[in-house]
């Protein structure tokens, strides 16, 4: 697992699978947790004002529909609950990276 790339959490109770960006460093990643964002693609037009969201389209690094990151919920996520048999489902570029840590540092109030 590499920083930027997002992959599908396991199914919920509901069978819904969010998807989630990794974060953390790479040399953090080898180990049974990763730091990770969700993305949410309810609320939209609300959550995309928000500073600690950061809206993305349908299409950017593999996502299916218009979605934000919420970054108000950054998690260590044991890997075990993610769905990692279908590998990623895509990447973020270094652009799209910077829009998840701004919002991420608005969330931890680091400058």
């Amino acid at each position: 697992m590499q920083r930027g790339q997002l992959y599908l959490l396991k199914p919920d109770q509901f069978g819904k699978q969010r998807p989630i960006v990794i974060i953390s460093r790479n040399g953090l990643n080898a180990g049974h947790s990763v730091v990770a964002v969700p993305f949410y693609s309810q609320q939209l037009q609300k959550r995309a004002q928000q500073p600690w969201c950061a809206a993305f389209r349908a299409g950017e690094g593999g996502l299916l529909k218009d979605c934000v990151a919420k970054t108000d919920e950054l998690s260590l996520i044991d890997k075990l609950s993610i769905d990692i048999a279908k590998g990623p489902i895509g990447e973020f570029d270094a652009a799209q990276m910077t829009r998840v840590v701004q919002a991420a540092k608005w969330t931890l109030d680091i400058p």
